[in-house]
């Protein structure tokens, strides 16, 4: 099974570490793709915690299957035009 998730981290003398405990079985093979955050963002805690809530229920809906086709919703996006 493949999923995904997003994680905080930072560096510590050359090593990757992880903000938070990971609720993974000890050994868990991962593959980590690096991307650099700017702290500079213009968002504030609670808009980042709303975008993260959304982030999550997206998810969620996909996992349960309540998706929409992509070409369906091209066409939806441009009826309304």
């Amino acid at each position: 099974m493949i999923s995904m998730t997003a994680l905080r981290a930072h560096v510590v003398n050359g090593r990757i570490v992880v903000d938070g405990a990971i609720d993974l079985p000890e050994g868990t093979p991962l593959e980590v793709d690096v991307r650099v955050v700017d702290d500079e963002d213009e968002l504030d805690a609670a808009e980042r915690e709303r975008l993260h809530k959304a982030l999550d229920q997206a998810i969620e809906s996909v996992r349960a299957g309540r998706t929409v086709d992509a070409d369906e919703a091209i066409r939806r996006v441009l009826s309304r035009s």
